[in-house]
């Protein structure tokens, strides 16, 4: 029996695999710009490289900065990857506040080089440490951790986390990109994601099908809750930080940008409202099967007396991820002694308030919602 599961498993993981595949061949399109091209016919490639020597080296600690290394490296670096694989050339490292990478022989590196289109004459600069090697060690040392503590449960996690990233890097970027608006697409990403994530981690049964019936309808109660404050605000797509290199996108392409606010928010409260709402739902499958003579009302007060519990703390989750989102915002409002009037009513703080509510409201209606939904599913014999 438990053979079966695993094969079961591993048929998820192929499948999981295969729609990664066909979301990055579909997801290929030729970009309006080349940033690789200089002026003329130069190119500008990111290669591998390593350290062989540090000839000379002038650096010091900054003054009130501590950790911070200002200065100049003389390097000598050999080039692991492209056209150039093999020479070694020298490179001079700058040490600043936002390149303050020092180098030691045999460190590994990604530099830039800049060639002419004949390949003849090329230029060498340090541009980061090479970072691939530990982050892949990070993400493949959560893997394990996750299956070693779940089990089977902490794979099925895993493959639902995959396909979660997958369809927002493979098929909703894409759809935004095309045309399709970021609304729509942030929905159909909300009802993939919930009907194959949710089985995957909790199981098929009532408990899951509850989960989801009430995801599917938080999302869209934040949907039009934010629709309507999001109008009283005055606050859309437009009023983000970084709207000129979008329009500039926008005009080469489909990009609708009036609803990538909507978007931002409905995926960034997502994975919160599955959570709670799958809790809830267990909670009250499990009081269900304790008592199965347990009617609606029953089961109904159960699931909101343990959902109490947990929408204080998500919702504070949410605030709390916000707020680290925009720290930087708030350290420069705090050291400028910025007028309330102009702080509350500026663009990216009307955006951060919008969307830390936004997500807490579908956070506190998941709790009714899931708790009704899983009463009526499962106490509707004894109602």
């Amino acid at each position: 029996m438990q053979y079966k599961k695993w094969i079961s498993d591993i048929v998820l993981a192929v499948f999981v695999a295969v729609y990664a595949a066909c979301g990055i061949l579909a997801g290929r399109h030729t970009s309006y710009y080349d940033v690789y091209k200089l002026s003329g016919r130069d190119t500008v490639s990111f290669e591998k490289g390593v350290v062989i020597a540090v000839p000379s080296e002038q650096l010091q600690n900054h003054k009130t900065q501590k950790g911070m290394i200002t200065g100049y490296q003389d390097l000598s670096v050999r080039i692991l990857s492209g056209p150039y694989a093999g020479r070694t050339v020298p490179v001079t490292n700058y040490l600043n506040y936002d390149t303050s990478f020092r180098f030691t022989p045999g460190s590994h590196l990604i530099v830039s080089v800049n060639s002419t289109a004949d390949g003849k004459t090329f230029h060498v600069f340090v541009s980061t440490p090479e970072r691939l090697f530990p982050l892949c060690f990070f993400a493949v040392l959560i893997v394990l951790l996750l299956c070693l503590a779940g089990g089977r449960q902490g794979f099925r996690s895993v493959l639902a986390i995959i396909f979660t990233l997958c369809s927002i890097l493979f098929v909703f970027i894409p759809l935004v990109y095309r045309g399709i608006h970021p609304e729509a697409a942030a929905v159909i990403l909300a009802t993939v994601t919930a009907c194959v994530t949710l089985p995957l981690t909790g199981g098929a049964g009532k408990k899951t099908a509850a989960a989801i019936a009430g995801t599917l309808i938080c999302v869209c109660i934040s949907a039009c809750i934010q629709a309507i404050f999001c109008n009283l605000a005055a606050v859309s797509g437009f009023t983000f930080d970084d709207t000129d290199s979008l329009m500039q996108i926008a005009a080469h392409s489909g990009l609708q940008l009036g609803g990538l606010l909507f978007a931002a928010v409905l995926i960034s409260s997502l994975g919160a409202v599955m959570d709670i709402a799958m809790s809830i739902a267990s909670a009250v499958n499990e009081v269900h099967l304790n008592n199965p003579a347990a009617g609606f009302k029953e089961l109904f007060i159960s699931g909101m007396h343990m959902g109490r519990d947990m929408m204080g703390t998500m919702a504070n989750t949410l605030i709390l991820a916000f707020t680290g989102s925009s720290l930087v915002m708030l350290v420069q409002i705090y050291t400028y002694n910025m007028q309330l009037n102009q702080v509350m009513n500026s663009n990216s703080m009307a955006v951060e308030i919008i969307q830390a509510l936004t997500g807490s409201f579908a956070v506190i209606s998941a709790v009714p919602v899931v708790s009704v939904i899983s009463a009526q599913y499962l106490g509707k014999k004894n109602a």
